[in-house]
């Protein structure tokens, strides 16, 4: 390795992204370090052109760490390990979906090693990285994040100190749970009123509606034809909406609306549908309902 610039912790479907826009972004061939503990993900790292390595080899040799990770037990767990080598990275970029209390703490473990910390969760999906937005909270002083995020970012923003970002995304991802909810809910409603919800489908998702999100254009054609295969895992929907509800309860805020779609998506994930896509929670409404949501013809 010839001094790498950047490292990658964490390699599941946005981590790939990343590491593949940032090995696409460098003609000088300096090479991206990466790490995960799971083999199928460190395969899918080096599939993307990154060097995988140990965690501590990452931390030694990368001066800015970027980390794509599940939740923030594992993030804290990866910056013990980071903060511990004699000469750690001199910035971390969490894009961890995550709550700002938990941001806050991680900021202040790596301050105590004179590390900065800004939490840039992603807004986007993966098959539109460099289109992203990022929202950033936190300062980084003598630190480029544009240029650092400009391969897989449209738009940089920063949005308040530590904290603010993530917050940012647990807002946005409330939205998203309650939709995905809904368009499980309206599917089944469709079907068993003995509508085709293909057909249902089809002269919605082009109408102009305003009821037509692109979480709907996504996943609600893919549900009726059976398909569950995940862009956005059920489990990763679940934690998300209770990180949302979560914040709310600590904000002093009810969440009726988003707290319905958390008891939906916990039995989609108690039912074993968490590696599925999140619209597999369309199931426990079958379930309940009897009828099938699915095309008819």
């Amino acid at each position: 390795m010839n001094d790498p610039s950047v490292g990658v912790v964490g390699l599941g479907a946005m981590g790939s992204a990343i590491v593949a826009a940032l090995v696409a972004a460098r003609p000088d061939g300096r090479s991206v370090v990466v790490h995960d503990p799971s083999p199928s993900a460190a395969v899918r790292g080096a599939a993307a052109g990154g060097e995988v390595v140990s965690l501590i080899v990452l931390g030694e040799s990368a001066d800015t760490v970027i980390l794509s990770l599940p939740d923030a037990a594992v993030v804290a767990s990866v910056l013990d390990a980071l903060l511990a080598v004699d000469s750690p990275p001199t910035l971390v970029v969490d894009t961890s979906t995550i709550g700002p209390a938990d941001s806050r703490r991680h900021a202040e473990l790596c301050a105590a090693r004179g590390v900065a910390y800004v939490d840039a969760p992603v807004l986007g999906r993966p098959g539109a990285v460099g289109r992203w937005t990022i929202p950033v909270g936190g300062s980084t002083p003598e630190q480029h994040l544009d240029e650092l995020l400009a391969p897989v970012a449209a738009r940089v923003v920063p949005v308040g100190p530590v904290g603010s970002a993530a917050t940012v995304k647990v807002v946005n991802n409330q939205m998203l749970a309650v939709i995905n909810a809904a368009t499980a809910e309206a599917l089944a409603v469709a079907a068993a009123a003995g509508l085709d919800p293909g057909v249902f489908v089809d002269t919605v998702i082009d109408s102009g509606a305003a009821s037509v999100s692109g979480l709907f254009r996504d996943v609600a054609p893919r549900a009726v034809d059976g398909d569950f295969d995940p862009v956005f895992s059920l489990a990763l929907m679940r934690k998300d909406n209770a990180l949302a509800v979560e914040l709310a309860s600590a904000s002093g805020v009810p969440t009726p609306v988003t707290s319905a779609a958390l008891a939906l998506h916990t039995r989609g994930v108690d039912a074993g549908l968490g590696d599925r896509d999140s619209i597999a929670v369309l199931s426990v409404l079958e379930h309940d309902s009897g009828v099938p949501a699915r095309r008819q013809v």
